[in-house]
């Protein structure tokens, strides 16, 4: 019997759920309308609320407020999750704006509501959990009677309005409230005891405004807050005892005010604290004890010089922490011994600095970091990377725009790097083996473009390297010598070792070719001094040579025997020879 009455059950459920929730609305929104101008309001289906009728809402956009007054006010007692007016024009709410719909979330921005009659929210106060009027246009001071009725109001939501003072009586009205956004109004003053009523608040953001001073009871009752957001006030003067009530402090950003010191201690739960963009010079100045719960702090764009031995003692008892960010600051020398007190950091941001070094008096002064991973040195000074300085843990290093010249060749031993960035530096060079020990399976990111290569390739060995990463070589600057292949280069070099031999040969051919020119050239001088040399004779030696060969030849019977002729005594060197 319970089968059957539970499959009736399931299959009524599943028609109903199948049913268009929004057709009857939307329908009643046309008659409306057509009695008094276009649709103002459209009913639609949040797809990631999954509960039935839980996931209806009704939008209103670019009408006046009586035109949304009448629509909203031709619904039946209708129940949606939300409704949800943006860029209109409503100036005044009335009290029977909401007579007839019975929203768990109102949300009215951007549509210059400036006066809430009273009693509004008090028809829906039993069932309303969310109130949103952010970006409206109301003035000055909250009037309290707007909150009558909303006994069980957990969210309120007054920011971009133009309220300039929070006063004590402001907010009795809402006790259960647990998130207050009050942010981007002018409000400079703070009223003691304004939140002693708020007992259950958790979140309590009042950013953006013109605060300036926060006094010993400005957060008086707010013992169960967990999230508090003061950033980018005016706040110069700070009590420190107005934070010590709250023991449930996870997040305190007090970041873009003109903080000079601070004095936290016991806060237990205290999670994150932010103190970017303020004044303070010197860590001396900033005292923070018993935060064991502490994991990310950052003193990001202050105007810190050094980061000393003892800066961090107070946070010895902080052993979760993990992230310490002091970017954009003035640090010139960090002390050898000034993170041994936080040995459990895990990410360490100090780019944009002044530093010139890693080490001092000695001592590599991130070596006591055995658990750092992310070390980012981006824009600093930092002219060399000597063996020991940087922790066998780490995975992330960026060094890009330094002053890089050198690195040692065993700097990355032992690491297991996913991401190197060392672009933009003075890098000429770097010794073979430097990384030999950087495993191309875990690399995921490497640039080191625009640095100063020179390139000696039989020496050179980073080009051919780089081409073993594909993807991992994320550089998008220029590599210089280093972009050209180094195999042709070779084959060049071997080409000119056969010019040169070849060279060397012709050289010696020549050089034996001269000796043999000379050779002759002596050989033939002296063959011409030995012909030369008869010429140099007298007459009388002359005559008996002629003689003596004229027997010869009479003898061989070659000639006839005549008279021999006289010779002139005036030409003494004409000779005559018998034919």
């Amino acid at each position: 019997m319970i089968a059957p009455i539970r499959a009736l059950l399931v299959a009524f459920l599943l028609s109903t759920i199948n049913a268009d929730p929004c057709k009857k609305i939307d329908e009643t929104f046309r008659k409306t309308s057509s009695e008094n101008g276009p649709v103002s309001c459209k009913c639609l289906i949040d797809p990631l609320v999954p509960e039935f009728y839980q996931n209806v809402w009704i939008g209103c956009t670019g009408q006046s407020m009586s035109a949304v007054f009448s629509e909203l006010g031709s619904l039946n007692e209708t129940l949606v999750n939300r409704i949800h007016i943006w860029d209109s024009q409503l100036d005044i709410i009335p009290a029977e704006m909401f007579e007839k719909v019975k929203p768990k979330k109102l949300i009215i921005e951007n549509s210059l509501v400036n006066i809430v009659r009273k009693g509004t929210f008090t028809v829906i106060g039993p069932r309303l959990q969310e109130l949103r009027l952010r970006n409206n246009a109301m003035k000055k001071n909250l009037d309290p009677e707007m909150l009558t009725g909303l006994d069980h109001l957990q969210i309120l939501d007054l920011s971009g309005n133009k309220l300039t003072k929070i006063r004590s009586a402001d907010f009795e009205k809402v006790a259960e409230l647990e998130e207050l956004l009050l942010n981007e109004n002018g409000i400079g003053e703070i009223e003691e005891g304004s939140f002693e009523n708020l007992s259950q608040l958790r979140v309590l953001s009042i950013q953006n405004n013109q605060i300036t001073a926060i006094t010993k009871n400005t957060f008086k009752g707010l013992e169960n807050l967990e999230e508090l957001y003061l950033q980018n006030n005016q706040i110069s003067s700070i009590d420190w005892t107005a934070f010590r009530n709250l023991k449930k402090l996870k997040i305190l950003d007090l970041g873009r005010n003109h903080i000079s010191s601070v004095d936290l201690q016991g806060f237990d739960k205290l999670e994150k604290l932010i103190l970017n963009n303020n004044s303070i010079q010197t860590l001396k100045n900033v005292v923070l004890r018993s935060l064991p719960s502490l994991v990310y702090i950052s003193f990001d764009r202050n105007t810190i010089a050094e980061i000393e031995d003892d800066s961090f003692r107070g946070l010895a008892t902080s052993p979760r922490l993990d992230t310490v960010s002091m970017a954009s600051n003035n640090i010139t020398v960090i002390g050898g011994n000034a993170f041994k007190h936080v040995t459990s950091i895990r990410s360490l941001a100090l780019q944009m600095n002044q530093l010139s070094s890693l080490s001092s008096n000695g001592l590599a002064a991130l070596s006591p970091l055995r658990h750092l991973s992310v070390l980012i040195l981006s824009g600093n000074r930092l002219d060399a990377l000597h063996e020991g300085e940087l922790p066998k843990s780490l995975r992330v290093i960026l060094l890009d725009n330094n002053q890089l010249a050198h690195i040692d060749s065993s700097t990355f031993r032992g690491l297991s790097i996913e991401r190197l960035h060392l672009n933009s530096n003075r890098l000429t060079h770097l010794p073979k083996g430097t990384f030999d020990d950087i495993d191309l399976t875990v690399l995921k990111q490497i640039d080191i473009t625009e640095n100063r290569w020179q390139c000696v390739c039989e020496e050179e060995w980073l080009g051919s390297w780089l081409d073993k990463l594909g993807e991992s070589d994320v550089g998008d600057g220029t590599i210089g010598c280093l972009a050209l292949a180094c195999p042709k280069v070779e084959e060049e070099s071997n080409g000119s070792k056969w010019v040169t031999v070849v060279a060397s040969v012709l050289a010696g051919v020549s050089v034996l070719i001269l000796i043999a020119i000379a050779y002759l050239y002596i050989e033939d001088v002296r063959s011409r001094a030995m012909i030369k040399r008869p010429f140099g004779r007298v007459d009388s030696d002359l005559a008996r040579l002629i003689e003596k060969e004229a027997k010869t030849d009479a003898d061989r019977g070659l000639i006839r025997k005549q008279k021999a002729p006289e010779i002139a005594q005036n030409n003494k060197r004409n000779v005559r020879f018998v034919s």
